[in-house]
């Protein structure tokens, strides 16, 4: 779930593909043999953020912006890693 594939091929080759799961199996789709998939917390957070910015579009574009951008911040101060920094 965070790689991208991307091939040009101008001769012949062969290509293996290797699958493996870091996490626990438990954060998983237990249908996701090979852990293609986004972890189940993160496909329900992007699920859940969509539902909040379908609400927010119910909000005239200024205040839409404001919380929009109060929710960025929040998701900052919340859920980014100060490792990567």
């Amino acid at each position: 779930a965070l790689w991208f594939h991307n091939v040009i091929s101008e001769e012949f080759g062969v290509g293996v593909n290797i699958f493996w799961k870091h996490l626990p199996s438990e954060c998983y789709d237990k249908t996701d043999t090979y852990g293609n998939k986004d972890p189940t917390a993160a496909s329900r957070a992007a699920q859940i953020l969509d539902r909040a910015l379908k609400t927010l579009a119910e909000l005239p574009e200024e205040y839409r912006d404001f919380y929009a951008r109060r929710m960025v911040l929040h998701i900052q101060e919340k859920a980014y890693s100060r490792n990567f920094e």
